[in-house]
């Protein structure tokens, strides 16, 4: 993961990337034709700026080396891949709005995390500003889809709203 973060750290995507890879169909296959399959990388580390070039000049090469990386340990996926959707950091942001298209809202380093996310002084969902509670991906535990730093506000707001009582 360090070596993958360090060509990011000057600007370049990871030529030897940290893959999350997942293949939905195999537990819902509705969502493949017959007999094929749907495979979904999550890819560490890519910046949202480039030192070189732009992501609409970069993007299908930065594609290209995510599956030849994937590649190295099955070796017949390209010749049967029949489509593929490549999204960069700047299209996260134009389709979603993220800032710089980062879904975590923020690194996920130890500087960042648990009590200190999103900053020191406001790591139990409330903010400086009265019933104004924060519950994105900048909080503790983090982004991605798993909806616990929404569920976590909520349990804050609740023990909250019982000590009003």
């Amino acid at each position: 993961m360090e070596r993958a973060y360090d060509d990011a750290k000057y600007g370049n995507y990871s030529r030897r990337p940290y893959i999350d890879m997942v293949i939905p169909s195999l537990t819902d296959p509705s969502v493949a034709p017959p007999g094929k399959h749907v495979m979904s990388c999550f890819v560490q580390y890519a910046p949202y700026k480039l030192k070189e070039g732009t992501w609409d000049e970069k993007r299908e090469a930065f594609g290209d080396n995510v599956i030849e990386t994937v590649a190295e340990f099955a070796p017949n996926l390209k010749n049967i891949i029949v489509g593929r959707q490549v999204v960069t950091p700047l299209d996260l942001e134009r389709e979603f709005g993220p800032t710089e298209g980062n879904i975590f809202q923020g690194d996920l380093s130890l500087e960042q995390l648990f009590f200190l996310r999103p900053v020191p002084g406001f790591a139990q969902y409330k903010s400086p500003i009265k019933n104004l509670w924060m519950c994105g991906s900048a909080t503790h535990p983090g982004g991605g889809i798993m909806g616990a730093p929404g569920r976590l506000a909520a349990l804050e707001i609740l023990k909250h709203a019982k000590g009003k009582n």
